[in-house]
Order: structure tokens, then sequence, then C-alpha cells
């Protein structure tokens, strides 16, 4: 049967002319203004080539807020996918508490960022928060400190939130990789003589692959694209130190640099697909 009498070709115009309005033409408007001095203080707008892109990759200042970023992607990607991947594989396990435990474990990912952002900064307060008081409770006073307002835990305490926020997510998904996988390929491992470690790096991870590709991307973009919890946190100090790219962009776009702003948004978006891209590729030829 020809399917092109099926669904003609056609069909394809409307979802097309709405992807070039909506995605292609507003990323060009955006890569022509990143280019020009567009601002709230002049009602012209001049073109400037690349000055912005200099200025970013010249400034101590941007080149820390492109680190923390990525910092906070790679951290929180490598945490929450082998705690997740952990979890997955405790509650894998036929038990009585198993689905109540995973839903207890899911249940922050349903939650808004800024939520919890708002209760972790009641968590972290260096007077009453929960953390300093339990090291007091257990003579560990000497311990406690500002968890966010110090420049060497900030941007930790920061990816911790994270981590607990999205680990959840990470173990489903990897819940039901590991329920694809075949019973008859771990007794016939078990048959051989392999060990509970054996059979995870010789059967289980091979197949786990699709969904360790999925965490990775996921987790990646997330990390990147980061802002409503960095926001609610520190707001980016102390220090500049948990400066992220969403943050400077929101900041510089406040402020009425549009142009200037509008550069780091794109330089955020080429990194995104840099990263996404390049984890899908290296992950798919794994997969093969």
């Amino acid at each position: 049967m020809n399917h092109k009498k099926i669904y003609p070709s056609y069909f394809i115009l409307l979802p097309m002319a709405l992807f070039i309005i909506l995605f292609i033409l507003p990323s060009f408007m955006g890569l022509c203004l990143s280019l020009t001095d567009w601002n709230a203080v002049s009602d012209k707008i001049h073109f400037i080539g690349f000055q912005h892109f200099v200025d970013i990759f010249t400034n101590k200042r941007y080149l820390l807020v492109i680190k923390n970023t990525l910092i906070f992607a790679v951290v929180t990607t490598v945490f929450k996918n082998l705690i997740g991947l952990g979890m997955a594989l405790s509650l894998n396990k036929s038990f009585r508490t198993r689905n109540f435990l995973r839903t207890i474990f899911f249940f922050p990912v349903m939650l808004s960022p800024l939520i919890i952002g708002l209760v972790f900064k009641s968590i972290y307060n260096p007077e009453f928060g929960v953390i300093n008081e339990f090291l007091n409770k257990i003579g560990l006073s000497s311990l406690c400190q500002d968890w966010l307002g110090n420049i060497n835990t900030a941007l930790a305490a920061v990816i911790a939130v994270e981590i607990w926020r999205l680990v959840g997510r990470n173990m489903v998904i990897y819940v039901a990789g590991l329920q694809a996988i075949s019973e008859d390929y771990l007794e016939a491992a078990s048959i051989d003589g392999a060990s509970g470690f054996q059979k995870l790096i010789y059967v289980i991870i091979p197949d786990l692959i699709p969904s360790i590709t999925i965490n990775l991307v996921l987790n990646l973009i997330d990390g990147l694209k980061v802002f409503d919890l960095v926001f609610v946190l520190t707001n980016g100090g102390p220090a500049r130190m948990t400066e992220v790219l969403n943050t400077v962009i929101y900041k510089e776009y406040s402020s009425g640099r549009y142009g200037f702003s509008t550069a780091l948004g794109l330089i955020m978006f080429v990194f995104t697909c840099i990263v996404a891209f390049g984890v899908l590729k290296a992950m798919t030829r794994e997969e093969d």
C-alpha cells in the first residue's frame, strides 16, 4: 500500500509553518538582536557585531557564570544518575512498602522549584535552620554555618537541593528500564556464576543504555537551564558564586540591556544543543 496516498505530503505544511513562526523566526531574530546594542536607554539600535560575545568571554564575571553553570549541570547530572540508579535497583525488588517508597521519593518532582527553594531556604537558615539545629543537638556546633551565605558552601548547598528535587525522576526512568530487562539474562548470568556486581556491569547497565541516555540528556538540560531554584535560594550570591546563565540573563534584561541578555541566551542555547546532541550521539553509538 502506498503510504503517500494515505498521508498526503501537504499534511506537514501546517506543523512546518508553526515551527517556522514560533521557533525558527524568533531564533533568527534573537541572533540578529544579539549583534546589536539594543537597550532601554536609547530608542535607536546599532549593529555592533560580535562585541557582546567578546565581552562575555573576556570578562571574568561572565566566565565565572559559565563555569558555575557547567559545574552545576555536570555535578547534578552525575549524582542524580548514580543515586537514582541505586534507588531503582533497591526498589525494583519485591517487598511490601515498595510502591509507597517509590511514591515518596518521586513526590519532590511534582513540587514547584519555587516552593522547594523557599522550604530549603528555611532549612539552611543559620539561626533556626534544621541543619544547624541538628548539628547543635549532636554536639557538632563547630560545623554550623550560613550554608547559603558562605562562598565555600553556597553552590554545593544549591546543588544538593537540585539533586534531592529530581533524583526521583531518574529513579522512575531506571525502574522502567530495569523492568524491561528479561529475567532469562539474569538467570543465565547466575548459572554462569556471575556475582551481583558482574551482573550489574555486564547485563543490567548495557540494557539500561536507553534509560541512561534519557536521564543524561534531561539532567544536563535541566542543569544548564536552572534558574528558579538559584533565584530563590541565593539570587546568585554570595559574591556571585552561585550565579548561573539564566539568573544573569534575567538581571541583564531587567536592567534594560536587551541585546546583551539576548547574546547570553544564545550562548546558553548553543551550550544546551551541543551537550544534548553530543550525549545523544555518544550514547546511541554505545547502544549500537
